[in-house]
């Protein structure tokens, strides 16, 4: 099968760059119009004292986002080539299911990890400092702020991670290959977060599992969910500390203990729940003609 053209005129110039590259130019393009927007319409919002206007705004953001990156909306040329890249939206009700399970499991298997690794190691406090802008944001605000965010994260990086860089990367390359790309790369664009240096090997673990999700599903939606619901919990306990804050110690001051046996297990468990999950996923027929 012939891999699909990416989203941009075809021009020689264009043509003549190798594919992982034109993929990851056009991927790092669609999740930074769509973060970037969401970020400009919070900061003028926050400036002027009416951040509830960018609460109100920014689901309309995303409607159009999503209209025009799944090939619904402008530029007759490319509408094909988007349809594909944003990839199947009609699912079947088992894709539903399994989809849906594979992005809890997700979840449970990122927070555990993250868990059981500030129990190895000491919890670097001073990589989860809340950034500047949060202060600014009013108090009854914070969690509907939090939400969008993650909202925001979930379906733009992935459109732009797990669709347009994946996808082509995927039949031209095979799933591995580009799954294991894609991967580095949305490391790589978080490597100017603070927390990166803590959560490295989870977020390599993160974006491995959201990018099986995504090509076991033939669909974006599991892997948003999945990333959206992972943001709330990240905003809420470990970046914005609307929750609370970790103070666990290292296993090396207080021994094995139950804790750290637990968050252990559920890791592995719910690990292996999510290979059986994809399994049943990649079984699955194709989802419904949209």
């Amino acid at each position: 099968m012939r891999a699909p053209t990416l989203a941009l005129p075809k021009t020689g110039l264009w043509n003549r760059i190798p594919l992982v590259v034109r993929a990851a130019i056009v991927g790092f393009v669609v999740v930074v119009v769509g973060v970037q927007s969401w970020n400009l319409l919070a900061m003028i919002a926050l400036e002027r004292g009416v951040a509830w206007i960018s609460l109100l705004a920014a689901p309309a953001l995303l409607c159009l986002y999503c209209l025009f990156f799944s090939g619904r909306l402008f530029w007759p040329a490319t509408m094909a080539v988007r349809r594909e890249n944003f990839r199947d939206t009609n699912l079947l009700p088992a894709t539903w299911t399994w989809g849906l399970a594979g992005a809890l499991l997700f979840v449970v298997a990122f927070q555990s990890a993250v868990f059981a690794l500030f129990r190895l190691f000491s919890y670097p406090a001073e990589q989860f400092v809340p950034p500047p802008y949060v202060a600014r944001i009013p108090t009854g605000l914070l969690w509907p702020f939090a939400l969008m965010a993650s909202l925001v994260a979930g379906i733009c990086e992935e459109t732009g991670f797990r669709g347009y860089l994946q996808r082509p990367l995927e039949t031209r390359y095979g799933a591995s290959v580009a799954i294991g790309i894609s991967s580095l790369l949305f490391v790589a664009i978080h490597l100017n977060q603070a927390w990166i240096g803590a959560l490295f090997a989870p977020a390599v673990m993160a974006s491995v599992m959201l990018g099986a999700l995504a090509y076991a599903s033939r669909s974006l939606i599991p892997s948003m969910v999945g990333h959206a619901v992972m943001d709330i919990f990240n905003f809420g306990y470990w970046w914005w500390h609307l929750l609370g804050s970790y103070n666990q110690r290292p296993i090396s001051e207080t021994g094995v203990d139950l804790n750290f046996l637990g968050w252990a297990s559920t890791l592995a468990v719910s690990l292996c729940l999510f290979l059986i999950v994809v399994r049943k996923l990649w079984l699955v027929p194709r989802a419904l003609p949209s």
